[in-house]
């Protein structure tokens, strides 16, 4: 991807404010009486940030955060309301399902409409027509009316006439998400591909394994405002905070702390992860490297600044990527840990590694059980501490995937043509 430090797109100070009425009457009341009537809502306020030139950018946020509207403004189909945004380059915007198509149309006539929409020529499209509905897959149904697709169809259609363009900015809108499985990998193939050529990526998604997986860099946006710009794996802790925050206040307990790293948090919490190390089940050497088939103690230093009746402490273990492989607590082993204020406990965790070669970030967590332990899934977060320990895979097996299972192969028989085809 593009180190360049141009900018492509420039966002400052934006705001958009929608005006709601009571009731559809009260709009022209307020234009008569020129009295307001109205009350505003800022879907955005204050947006500030900057996309350099072959950055790929995820935006991600809870439903009402302000994202698709962000989108809009940049993708120039919708005004704001203050501030100034600058897009420098060809843009191709693939936004709400289907815009721009006449649904009446074949799938043919839609892909010569929304590429003039986007800017190419008559010629320029019909010379791509071909590679967009081979990319699309729909060749069995590109002569019929997009009325008859599904919204997944359309989906597909879209990003592939999009996708087309070769743009200087590529904008898509969770428009992936109604994909199969193929055609989401093509289109995240296509997407890098784009980033490589030079080009920016601009896009909404609620999925951090795609964040992690395609971005150069995140973007979270909570209630209309920007909450978070930086490194994607800071931003999806930092989301994920937002759902422990909220379970807290259902819960009427105090906030969680979230610490990335080694970073200090100072926040006081009714429990604390002083540290955590990983031996060796075999030598009880320190390590941080996880040998295939070998045993090894994760112990997890806790102090208690109160009482805590049920305490649940664990850890779970991911990918540079953000894939969960495993993870596990003192909840899930149904086991309660009462805690005294001012103990220092020390919790182990035994596990066999079956982890394939690469590295992996060991998180830990403490949660107060709200059920006194016989519902693990009764919680609320004291603390996460986020890439506490990044560790090594190691085995000379080679195997696909994450984790070696084990698997053999038991010889082969010739199998009584008399069972075959038999139903069950």
């Amino acid at each position: 991807m593009s180190n360049t430090s141009e900018v492509a797109i420039r966002v400052s100070d934006v705001g958009k404010m929608y005006r709601l009425y009571s009731k559809p009457s009260d709009l022209l009341r307020e234009l008569i009486s020129r009295r307001p009537l109205h009350r505003e809502h800022w879907a955005l306020q204050n947006v500030n940030f900057q996309v350099n030139r072959g950055e790929v950018v995820g935006i991600i946020g809870r439903n009402g955060a302000g994202k698709t509207t962000l989108l809009r403004i940049i993708a120039g189909t919708l005004d704001q309301t203050k501030g100034k945004v600058e897009v420098k380059g060809r843009v191709s915007a693939i936004m709400v399902l289907g815009t721009g198509f006449n649904m009446d149309l074949s799938g043919r006539e839609n892909i010569l409409l929304g590429g003039l929409c986007l800017g190419m020529t008559h010629e320029e499209v019909e010379r791509k027509a071909p590679d967009i509905i081979a990319f699309s897959g729909l060749q069995e149904f590109i002569d019929s009316p997009c009325k008859e697709y599904s919204s997944g169809m359309v989906a597909r259609l879209a990003f592939s006439i999009a996708a087309s363009v070769d743009p200087d900015i590529l904008i898509v809108d969770e428009a992936l998400s109604t994909g199969d499985m193929m055609f989401n990998a093509k289109s995240y193939a296509r997407m890098r591909e784009i980033a490589k050529s030079g080009a920016t990526v601009l896009f909404v998604t609620h999925s951090l394994q795609q964040i992690y997986d395609l971005c150069d860099k995140a973007i979270l946006l909570e209630r209309g405002t920007v909450a978070a710009v930086g490194e994607p794996r800071t931003i999806g802790y930092l989301y994920e905070q937002k759902v422990h925050e909220e379970m807290a206040a259902l819960n009427e307990t105090a906030t969680p702390a979230l610490q990335i790293g080694e970073a200090i948090e100072n926040t006081y919490r009714k429990a604390e992860i002083l540290h955590a190390d990983i031996f060796h089940a075999g030598t009880g050497e320190r390590t941080k490297r996880f040998v295939d088939g070998d045993e090894y103690l994760i112990r997890i230093r806790v102090k208690a600044n109160e009482d805590i009746a049920a305490l649940s402490v664990g850890y779970d273990i991911r990918t540079q990527t953000g894939v969960q492989v495993f993870g596990f607590s003192t909840g899930s082993a149904s086991q309660t840990e009462a805690i005294a204020a001012g103990d220092v406990k020390d919790f182990d965790f035994r596990l066999r590694s079956r982890f394939n070669n690469g590295s992996y970030f060991v998180n830990l967590g403490l949660a107060e059980n709200k059920a006194d332990g016989t519902d693990p899934h009764h919680y609320s977060m004291i603390q996460f501490v986020a890439d506490s320990i990044i560790v090594e895979g190691v085995t000379d097996i080679l195997f696909p995937g994450l984790a070696n299972m084990d698997g053999r192969f038991e010889g082969s028989t010739i199998a009584e043509s008399s069972s075959l085809g038999k139903r069950g």
